[in-house]
């Protein structure tokens, strides 16, 4: 009997929330500037957009829980330069500078999953603050590594060597994130929003580049996106 009580007591809390919950959905569309953070090179970010849509699920009158699925592109450049010297097999003639040059450019597509808890100034509407975790799942990935380096004998003049491109990098197929942003919403259709992420896994794979170098995403992301349901 107690049994019977206690699953009666929890099926009555649970259609009471569901049925005061109100849901609200929409499409969302923006920009990203994407970069990467926790490495040492110089990084160039990339524009890119996200695209998908969102739901709204309300707790209290000032707070929801706003989970997403989006289409994300992210992404880095940068270049670096080494130079190395040796010594050839004839000493003749005298010491060989090799100076390489690499250029990476990467475009990132990812699977976006993020889940703000989101407070508003008004009832569900006006100023927010969104604040939670991301889980991204790397869908594509766009890749290209532009090498060239030149050559000089005991002083003199570098002589160039043929460029080469190869696109052999490999990336990590998952990433967790931190994102918190603000926004505001109309009371009735609009949602605008301004959000920074920054990632918790390491973006590049394997032996091209030093583990410690290999970086972070991070995204700044602003955009809009259209509401519907309880106003």
């Amino acid at each position: 009997m107690k049994k019977l009580l206690s699953i009666f007591f929890l099926v009555s809390i649970f259609s009471t929330i569901s049925s005061q919950a109100q849901f609200r959905l929409g499409p969302a569309v923006g920009l990203n500037v994407a970069t990467l953070s926790g490495t040492d090179i110089t990084v160039d970010p990339k524009i890119g957009w996200h695209a998908g849509l969102f739901f709204d699920v309300s707790l209290t009158k000032h707070l929801s829980i706003m989970p997403s699925v989006l289409y994300s592109t992210k992404g880095y450049k940068y270049d670096y330069i080494s130079t190395t010297s040796a010594e050839p097999i004839d000493t003749s003639t005298g010491t060989a500078t090799i100076t390489a040059t690499v250029d990476v450019n990467a475009t990132l597509g990812y699977l976006d999953v993020p889940a703000l808890l989101t407070w508003y100034s008004g009832e569900h509407k006006g100023f927010m603050i969104q604040v939670g975790p991301q889980l991204s799942y790397l869908i594509t990935d766009n890749a290209t590594v532009n090498t060239s380096a030149t050559i000089s004998q005991n002083g003199q003049s570098p002589q160039p060597t043929t460029p080469t491109t190869s696109n052999k990098l490999e990336f990590h197929k998952t990433d967790l994130s931190l994102m918190g942003g603000i926004g505001y919403k109309l009371p009735a259709l609009l949602m605008i929003y301004a959000r920074a992420s920054t990632g918790f896994g390491k973006v590049q794979d394997g032996d091209f580049i030093k583990d410690e170098n290999a970086g972070h995403n991070f995204v700044i992301s602003v955009g809009a996106a259209l509401v519907f349901g309880p106003k």
